[in-house]
């Protein structure tokens, strides 16, 4: 690895994506000295004595050890001696509580919800560091995206940086090799989309003789549903109307869209059983050949075609993410980011310590650090094939270091460099890229409702409840309006007015 590029510590900016690659080869092999990474050195990192950084977040597997070879190449590229307190998912909004409560905070801390009401409380008595005014000073940090910041603020404020994600992934993943079996072509329209969930149950798309599979499956919390209703032209979560927040299922498209399912439902082409279904029994459904699509993240195409290869040899997945409503082609629009990272004041006592903080965070997003923790170490959790990265065990890289050391970056876990793909894992690669041009966001992102944070899971049940008693044929129209009615008595009108006064405010 070393042979193959020696980079200069001299800050240079790399712009081939060839020397990009041969930075992988570097970074992520045994050669563990600071490179240029593509974006030089801040000051706030020059300091000789290793900063002692306290870290909380999470991890989705087993804790790894902190004297872990990866732990030793993230701290030596950063100059930093890390204490790492890693919470189990499951457990990590209570922890989070608990230690806000207790007083006793680490110096950078990951919160899953800045909007919650206690979270709120705490930036708003001045417990945490706006960082907004830094940002600037850092070559990375200074790159983010300004308008998820927007929907990270408080009272038009900067308390922290968020972990960064694609805007648009969603989309219809199908087995094509049905598509090709049943005669039809992939959809481009509500209509093209319902005749191929129609075929895949009705027209035996696996040629056994028998009718037992299903177009659709889905599952209980109705995860396609709001890709649907954006193609249908609905809103994101809200819309304005008349300089006011105005909730999506007020409009006639997400009724339209529920009308679809309802459709679906009806006539056998969604799995009968979803609403008991979670999100691993709604895979299984696709694995075991039981459904011909499922509409969720792109990015678990490529788990289905290797799962369902194993099983049927001749299966062929693919995707599409662009279908043609009245409106024209538009996509659900996320958040832009998972969690925030934020800086207590207890903790991080000077605005000098704050710079070498933020400078870490600023080094993590070089392109080494991302490749480290994107690839793992070349030998044990992947290999160069053909000049680009290929796992050789993913299942361990994900255990060792995606599980853990990825949830640490602020930078897109898709920010590292691009190894050896398969057509479709380029194909959605593409879509995701292009579809934020046409994603639809939700304007309430960068607002917050004190109704809202205290009664939003209470008022969300009350929509979802009913939303999924329509598509069943438990609940006609005019129930569907009751349940509108007692959403708004509920507090939902308290919501639309506090949301609307604060877009107003902000809008100034």
């Amino acid at each position: 690895m070393k042979r193959q590029l020696k980079m200069r510590r001299t800050g240079i900016t790399v712009i081939s994506i060839i020397v990009g690659a041969a930075a992988l080869l570097t970074g992520c092999g045994s050669d563990s000295s600071p490179a240029a990474g593509g974006t030089g050195t801040s000051a706030a990192m020059a300091s000789k004595e290793p900063l002692k950084l306290s870290i909380m977040t999470l991890m989705y597997a087993e804790p790894p050890k902190a004297d872990s070879d990866v732990q030793k190449k993230i701290e030596e590229y950063t100059n930093t001696k890390l204490d790492i307190s890693w919470v189990p998912n499951s457990s990590y909004k209570d922890k989070v509580n608990v230690t806000i409560g207790s007083g006793e905070l680490p110096k950078a801390m990951l919160v899953q919800n800045n909007k919650d009401s206690n979270i709120l409380s705490a930036i708003r008595s001045g417990m945490f560091w706006e960082v907004g005014p830094y940002l600037s000073a850092y070559p990375n940090l200074s790159k983010m995206n300004k308008s998820v910041f927007d929907n990270i603020k408080v009272d038009g404020k900067i308390y922290g940086l968020y972990r960064a994600r694609d805007l648009s992934t969603s989309g219809i993943i199908f087995r094509n090799d049905w598509l090709k079996t049943v005669g039809l072509s992939e959809p481009k329209t509500m209509d093209e989309l319902y005749n191929i969930l129609n075929a895949f149950t009705f027209n035996d798309p696996d040629k056994n003789g028998k009718q037992d599979t299903v177009g659709l499956t889905e599952e209980k919390v109705m995860d396609g549903f709001n890709t649907v209703a954006s193609y249908m032209g609905a809103p994101n979560g809200w819309e304005v109307k008349d300089g006011k927040l105005s909730p999506d299922f007020l409009s006639p498209e997400y009724y339209e869209a529920m009308k679809f399912y309802k459709k679906l439902y009806d006539e056998k082409l969604i799995k009968q059983d979803f609403p008991v279904l979670n999100n691993q029994q709604k895979k299984d459904d696709i694995n075991q050949g039981k459904a011909g699509a499922v509409i969720s993240n792109m990015i678990d195409a490529a788990g289905y075609q290797a799962t369902l290869t194993k099983t049927f040899p001749g299966a062929d997945i693919d995707v599409v993410s662009r279908i043609k409503g009245p409106k024209g082609e538009r996509t659900y629009g996320g958040q832009g980011y998972n969690s925030v990272f934020m800086f207590p004041k207890s903790s991080v006592k000077t605005e000098a310590e704050l710079k070498q903080i933020l400078g870490f965070y600023d080094k993590l997003s070089d392109q080494k650090m991302l490749d480290l923790l994107g690839w793992g170490i070349e030998g044990r959790h992947f290999k160069v094939e053909e000049g680009k990265p290929v796992f050789i065990d993913q299942k361990l890289q994900d255990t060792e270091v995606g599980s853990n050391y990825l949830q640490l970056q602020v930078a897109k876990y898709t920010a590292k460099t691009t190894g050896k793909e398969t057509q479709l894992m380029e194909k959605y690669g593409k879509m995701i890229r292009d579809n934020e041009a046409i994603a639809v966001n939700n304007p309430s992102n960068p607002l917050d409702s004190s109704t809202q944070t205290t009664k939003g899971s209470e008022l969300k049940q009350i929509i979802d409840d009913s939303r999924t008693k329509f598509v069943l044929g438990k609940l006609d129209e005019a129930g569907w309006k009751q349940a509108i009615e007692q959403w708004r008595k509920a507090g939902g009108d308290k919501v639309i007015e506090e949301f609307s006064a604060q877009y107003a405010k902000n809008a100034k």
